[in-house]
């Protein structure tokens, strides 16, 4: 600032205060605009008082506030200054639109101007979420069956010797058969079909009467059919992931599930 400016400040007013504090930090007028992001003509503005170079009261004093703080002075001290400095008939006087805004009450009259149109748009959509959102719930709340005469795997008597587990491997539970629960169901002969449908990776062990490992350890997600001399021994990890039929029955094997595991006997 040029002392041509600093002779316009008067020696006890804000602007030579301004010019004072903002020379002690070495900062230049250009460098408060950038980084303030005000005006340099409004800078200037504050520091000779020159109101008339300033924009409305109101955001002349929310600017002139930043650039006391930035300087290092107390912001509303400044605003104090400046608000007994402002010439009275400079103030704006408060503007009232003449518009009305759309859906509030216009004064005088008992109406609403109101969007018919928009209204109806509102509506529209709410209705269609309603409905969108009723068939996601029906189409979720269908529990899907497993097809396990289109979907298993039947395994051959080699892998049911074998103990097969097709895409899997692990051990079984090992648990005392003395506490299985048996499921009874009439039989034909003695031999046994269980179809499995396994929704993930699950544990699962079928021994026939002779001891012959049907299936044993990690089964992957799909349907499994097996054959056997009754009694046939099962043991599941996790039977909350299996579906299991006994000769075209199902078994339900929350029955017989403790601890997370099902143990039981099928004959």
């Amino acid at each position: 600032m040029s002392n041509n400016n600093e002779l316009k400040t008067s020696p006890d007013g804000f602007g030579r205060r301004l010019v004072e504090a903002r020379k002690a930090r070495g900062y230049s007028v250009e460098k408060v605009a950038e980084e303030l992001n005000i005006l340099k003509r409004y800078i200037q503005a504050f520091e000779e008082e020159n109101f008339s170079a300033l924009p409305q009261f109101i955001y002349a004093r929310g600017f002139l506030v930043n650039y006391a703080k930035f300087v290092g002075l107390d912001g509303e001290e400044i605003a104090r200054l400046f608000e007994r400095s402002y010439p009275d008939n400079m103030r704006q006087k408060e503007v009232v639109s003449p518009l009305t805004p759309m859906g509030t009450v216009v004064r005088g009259r008992s109406l609403m101007r109101i969007n018919l149109w928009l209204v109806a748009g509102v509506i529209g959509l709410v209705v269609f979420g309603f409905i969108l959102l009723k068939i996601i719930n029906t189409a979720t709340s269908k529990k899907e069956e497993p097809d396990f005469t289109t979907s298993s795997q039947v395994l051959t008597p080699a892998e049911q010797a074998q103990g097969a587990s097709i895409g899997g491997s692990g051990s079984a539970i090992n648990i005392a058969g003395n506490n299985t629960n048996q499921v009874n169901d009439v039989a034909i002969s003695d031999t046994g079909v269980v179809d499995i449908w396994s929704k993930g990776d699950v544990s699962i062990k079928i021994t026939d009467k002779n001891g012959n490992v049907l299936m044993q350890g990690l089964q992957s997600r799909g349907g499994y059919q097996l054959k056997g001399n009754v009694p046939l021994t099962v043991e599941i990890d996790n039977p909350a992931q299996v579906d299991l039929s006994f000769n075209q029955k199902p078994v339900r094997l929350g029955e017989y599930t403790k601890n997370g595991r099902a143990m039981f006997s099928l004959q």
